[in-house]
C-alpha cells in the first residue's frame, strides 16, 4: 500500500474513530451533567460563548445545544483524524495497546484544552481551579473517548489495509 493511501485510510480511520468515540464520550458527560456532579460542561459554554460573539445576544437554548453537540462531534472527528495519522505507521498492535495510546492521546488533548485553550479564552478557569466534579467527569469523559478511539481506529485501518 503506497505511504499516501496509508496516511488518507489511517486519516479516516481515526475520523470514524473519532465519531463514535465521542458518542461513548458524550453518555457520560450527559450523565454526569443529569446527576449534577458536573454543572455546565465545556461544550455547552463554549457554544454560548461563540454565539454570543457572533450575534451580540445570549444563547437561545436550542441553539446552544445545536452548536454545542455539532462542535463536540466535529471536535471528536478532527481529534480522531489526527490520532490516526499520529499512529498511522504503526503496525497492528494488540487491542490492550491500541486502547492505551487512544487514552494517553485523549489525556493530551484534555490537558492542552482544559489547561490550555479553554482558560486562555476565558471560556472555563483551567482545570485546576475547576469544580472537582466537572474535571473528573472530563477527564473520565476523555478516558472513554480515547479507549474507544484507540480500539476503533486499529479496527478501521486493520480493515482497510487488508
Amino acid at each position: 500500500m503506497s505511504q499516501l493511501k496509508t496516511l488518507l485510510g489511517s486519516g479516516v480511520a481515526g475520523a470514524a474513530g473519532g465519531l463514535i468515540a465521542t458518542l461513548a464520550m458524550s453518555v457520560v458527560m450527559l450523565l454526569a451533567r443529569r446527576s449534577g456532579l458536573s454543572g455546565p460542561l465545556p461544550p455547552e459554554r463554549i457554544a454560548q460563548d461563540a454565539i454570543a460573539e457572533a450575534t451580540g445576544r445570549p444563547a437561545h437554548e436550542d441553539e446552544e445545544h445545536a452548536v454545542a453537540a455539532v462542535a463536540h462531534v466535529g471536535f471528536g472527528i478532527l481529534a480522531g483524524s489526527l490520532y490516526g495519522l499520529l499512529v498511522s505507521g504503526l503496525r497492528r498492535a494488540p487491542i490492550g495497546l491500541s486502547a492505551l495510546s487512544g487514552a494517553i492521546f485523549a489525556t493530551v488533548v484534555w490537558l492542552v484544552s482544559y489547561q490550555g485553550w479553554v482558560p486562555a479564552l476565558h471560556i472555563m478557569p483551567p482545570a485546576s481551579r475547576d469544580h472537582p466534579g466537572r474535571v473528573a467527569t472530563m477527564l473520565v469523559a476523555h478516558w472513554v473517548y480515547g479507549i474507544g478511539l484507540g480500539i476503533i481506529t486499529a479496527r478501521f485501518r486493520d480493515r482497510l489495509r487488508r
